[in-house]
This record gives structure tokens, C-alpha cells and sequence, in this order.
């Protein structure tokens, strides 16, 4: 069992972060998440701030959260929601590596920064391709790798540092290349830098990755 909820960093202080983070790339998620459908699965959920994003094409949705901290505001957020909203959504404290749904159970599954901070991505990936259905989508917006050599440098003197305050978070993963590796197809792929992030994380991936297997 994670020590994290005994870590009064982790309890009081990081969900809070996590939603600051959110607030600065809303747009990003809004446009991300209407693009859901059907029965959707929400990777690292965090505090809920995408609930509202989703559009009524969406049946079901199941936020997953490993943290018991965050996964208790994203129920206090769920319950300032819609009682539509409510009642389509379930959710879910598991973990990513280990994900309790039947295969190919779901339409989309989305990873809004997420994919940066799993342990172990490559098992994440497989458990992603195994509840998806053939053809469904990945939906992803990630932090990666610089493309400038100078930034890497720091990215990777500053990653063992860096993963310890930010849940786990990696700064120099090359996400893109391990969800192609995973059997995914990307289209409507983008790399780019965010004008409001720090240039430790401001090089990001946007798109989405179809099912392939």
C-alpha cells in the first residue's frame, strides 16, 4: 500500500496543485475531452476538474484515480455536478497497471497528464489496449522530453528531485514513441510548447491513438 495518504504533502497540498495545474491548461482538456464518446474511461482522474468537459456523447464515464486524497475532492466536485452528470459517471480508486474492467469494455480512454507519472507506462499501455475496444481511441495530452538538448539536460538532472514532489511525475519520457510502441495508431498528432508552462515541462503531446490490435 502507497504511503502517500499518510503524507500531509501528499493529503492537503498536492491535490491542490494538481487543480492550479488543471486551471492553466483548461482550454487544452475541454477541446480534449469532447472528443469522447461512448463508454469512456478516465485515466488519473485527479480532482475532477475534466467532468464537466465531457459532451452528451458520452454514456458512461469512469474516472480512475489511485490516490484516495484526490479521488475524495473528485467526489466533492462530482457532487457540485448535474445530477445527469452524476449519474453517468462512476468512480473508480484503482490503479492504472491494474485496471478492473472487462476487455474491450471501452469506446475512448483519456490520459490528461497522467502518462508522465505511472511507474511502469508499458503495463499501463497494455492494460489501456486490452479494455479498449478494437478501433477505440487513446485520447492523450502529455508533458515529454525537450526538444532542446539544453533543457534535456536539466530535465534529467532534475528528474530524480522533480518525481519525488510531483507524484511520481517523469520529465523526460518520450511518451509518443511508448504509446506507438503499444499498438496505437496516432492521428491528429501534435508537439508542441505550452507558453504557460516552465520550460521543464512545457514540450507537449496532444492527439489521439487509435486501437490497433
Amino acid at each position: 500500500m502507497s504511503l502517500r495518504r499518510f503524507n500531509p504533502y501528499y493529503r492537503w497540498i498536492f491535490p491542490r496543485l494538481l487543480d492550479r495545474v488543471s486551471s492553466a491548461v483548461a482550454e487544452e482538456r475541454l477541446a480534449l475531452l469532447r472528443q469522447a464518446c461512448g463508454q469512456v474511461l478516465e485515466i488519473g482522474a485527479g480532482t475532477g476538474a475534466g467532468f464537466c468537459c465531457y459532451s452528451e456523447a458520452v454514456d458512461h464515464l469512469i474516472a480512475l484515480e489511485p490516490d484516495s486524497a484526490v479521488m475524495a475532492l473528485a467526489e466533492q466536485q462530482l457532487g457540485r455536478e448535474s445530477q445527469i452528470l452524476q449519474s453517468r459517471t462512476e468512480l473508480l480508486l484503482a490503479d492504472a497497471q491494474e485496471i478492473p474492467l472487462a476487455d474491450n469494455s471501452i469506446d475512448t480512454v483519456v490520459c490528461f497528464l497522467v502518462l508522465c507519472s505511472v511507474p511502469d507506462p508499458e503495463k499501463a499501455l497494455a492494460e489501456i489496449q486490452r479494455v479498449l475496444k478494437p478501433e477505440g481511441q487513446l485520447l492523450f495530452f502529455e508533458h515529454v522530453l525537450s526538444d532542446s538538448p539544453a533543457i534535456q539536460l536539466w530535465q534529467q538532472r532534475l528528474n530524480p528531485l522533480w518525481h519525488r514532489c510531483a507524484g511520481g511525475c517523469q520529465l523526460n519520457r518520450e511518451t509518443a514513441e511508448l504509446i506507438e510502441n503499444s499498438g496505437f495508431t496516432l492521428h491528429d498528432y501534435k508537439r508542441y510548447q505550452h507558453p504557460r508552462f516552465p520550460g521543464i515541462v512545457n514540450q507537449l503531446i496532444v492527439g489521439k491513438g487509435v486501437n490497433s490490435s
